[in-house]
């Protein structure tokens, strides 16, 4: 006669249910939901975030302020908030730009940084350079005697796009003496040449102050962003003379 093996039904032993239960959970399910928990993660704050800012000339505020890569790298909005407390000098062009045919936007070239006729907006109504970068209300303007402030954004360099204007000065630091920076303001095409730069705290900068004594009749740019690129610590300045 074959053999015969019992075999113990235990569907319905209470106990041995709730220790499979308890058990499959542990080994299956928990770590299966933490794993895809995990990769969903890493895709919408790591993977996408690093594709879109690789790829996009704009600015996109939901990834910039709501994912992990977006504020570690510097994308978080952000105001150069230190300069309203200087008090604006009685300068013609802080008026209306209309009223004296002032122009909009202007456009900056820096060649070595390959970063071609970025827009500028003329007497900044804003601190936070997103769409554009900002001139300074009350500084000269380019061309004319005395200086031009112009701001813009920083993040960490990887993430540098010539086209976006959340990163455009990201590699700012790299301009030595000598450097060519192109201003073309109502056409009129202007060329100056870096003289220095310097980092300060963001409490010590003055975007009023002159470069040059006014009696040498000489007309300046400054260009500051943050610095290092990507955080907001200090300020770096680039000094640069029009030589033509």
């Amino acid at each position: 006669m074959p053999e015969k093996v019992y075999l113990k039904d235990e569907s319905f032993d209470p106990i041995y249910r709730q220790i499979s239960r308890d058990f499959y959970t542990k080994t299956r399910i928990l770590p299966t939901f933490l794993i895809t928990f995990g990769i969903l993660i890493f895709i919408t704050q790591v993977a996408a975030p690093l594709i879109i800012f690789k790829t996009q000339d704009t600015p996109n505020k939901i990834v910039d302020n709501a994912t992990v890569v977006g504020v570690a790298a510097g994308f978080k909005n952000f105001e150069f908030n230190e300069l309203q407390n200087t008090t604006l000098s009685d300068k013609s062009n802080v008026v209306d730009n209309k009223v004296i045919n002032i122009p909009k936007f202007f456009y900056l070239s820096i060649p070595k940084l390959n970063i071609d006729s970025a827009k500028v907006e003329t007497n900044a109504k804003t601190l936070d350079p997103s769409t554009a970068l900002g001139h300074y209300a009350g500084t000269s303007l380019p061309g004319e005697v005395g200086n031009s402030f112009i701001f813009g954004h920083s993040v960490l360099p990887w993430f540098f796009n010539p086209k976006n204007y959340k990163t455009i000065f990201s590699t700012l630091d790299e301009l030595e003496i000598g450097d060519e920076i192109l201003v073309n303001f109502n056409n009129n095409k202007y060329k100056y040449i870096v003289e220095s730069k310097e980092e300060l705290n963001p409490k010590e900068v003055n975007p009023l102050a002159e470069l040059k004594p006014n009696y040498l009749n000489e007309s300046t740019i400054v260009l500051m962003t943050c610095s290092p690129p990507g955080t907001k610590l200090k300020r770096l300045l680039i000094n640069a003379v029009k030589v033509n």
